[in-house]
């Protein structure tokens, strides 16, 4: 015979109570299973996933009641150039949840995912496929676990012969003019007016370009917001028509970089263009390593 307990306390003569082998105690509404003061809810064992490409979508308490984990899988395929936005909830109404913010499909040109906080905060953006990133809560703050991954890459180049004056040091994407073609830019950071690179995030970049020249030849010196970062040899370094340089920097939001070249020659030189990958030409890269 079933029995029936209405208690608002249960106690014991004893440090323990036990639930006997072989019983089972049901609680019947997801997350009213409660530990400590204030109550938390234990979600222990529960993953839900969720596909979305409403805009915005925004994640609510409800949706993590009894939830150890809860991803939301998005696809921002439909239209281009369009933000998506995913809202978290308040950090409190998440301190005992994983959420998992993941890119399924492949985007439309120029559309990212902004994922913000209870507060509107950008803390996180997905620019490609397979992007994403976890977040998790400590009541008070919301927090990036550093398990994500973001795709900021890009690279320019040069589709025509470039004629550059002797003896002088240029920022080579500004003087080349119109023979400039932005092969991919994904994270919008590239600018066609000034050609230049203002970093998106800030975070660990990878810098890097190929030279290819006639005479003297040296890789690209690097400037951020007007001071050398990767200086230039002013007096040539080697008899080599290709060179190429790679370097790792620490970057901030908003930071201008600029690829500069230098050449000493007593006559005009040759840095040499293609409008085709497979041709002999000059060009510019980015990565971004790690977001901060």
């Amino acid at each position: 015979m079933a029995a029936t307990l209405s208690l608002d306390t249960i106690t014991s003569s004893g440090s323990t109570i036990t639930v006997p082998t072989g019983k089972t105690l049901a609680i019947a509404d997801a997350g009213a299973l409660t530990l400590g003061t204030p109550p938390v809810a234990i979600t222990t064992g529960a993953h839900v996933t969720a596909t979305s490409s409403a805009n915005p979508t925004t994640i609510a308490s409800g949706d993590l009641t009894g939830k150890s984990s809860y991803a939301v899988v998005f696809d921002a395929s439909s239209g281009t150039a369009t933000e998506f936005v995913v809202n978290l909830p308040a950090p409190a109404d998440f301190a005992t949840t994983v959420i998992t913010v993941r890119s399924n499909v492949a985007h439309g040109a120029g559309n990212k995912i902004t994922i913000k906080d209870s507060g509107g905060t950008e803390v996180y953006t997905l620019y490609h496929l397979n992007d994403y990133c976890t977040f998790i809560s400590d009541g008070t703050n919301t927090i990036r676990t550093g398990d994500e991954w973001v795709t900021i890459r890009g690279e320019v180049a040069l589709t025509a012969n470039y004629s550059g004056p002797a003896s002088t040091t240029q920022d080579f994407w500004d003087a080349v003019g119109g023979s400039v073609a932005l092969v991919y830019d994904i994270g919008d950071g590239w600018s066609t007016t000034n050609d230049e690179y203002t970093v998106p995030h800030s975070g660990l970049y990878r810098l890097a370009g190929h030279v290819a020249m006639s005479g003297y030849s040296g890789a690209f010196g690097l400037k951020s917001n007007g001071t050398w970062i990767q200086c230039v040899d002013t007096s040539g370094i080697a008899y080599s028509n290709s060179v190429n340089s790679h370097r790792t920097f620490s970057l901030t939001a908003g930071d201008v970089i600029q690829w500069w070249v230098s050449e000493n020659a007593a006559s005009p030189i040759t840095w040499y263009g293609n409008a085709a990958a497979s041709g002999k030409r000059c060009t510019s890269d980015w990565w971004c390593l790690r977001r901060y």
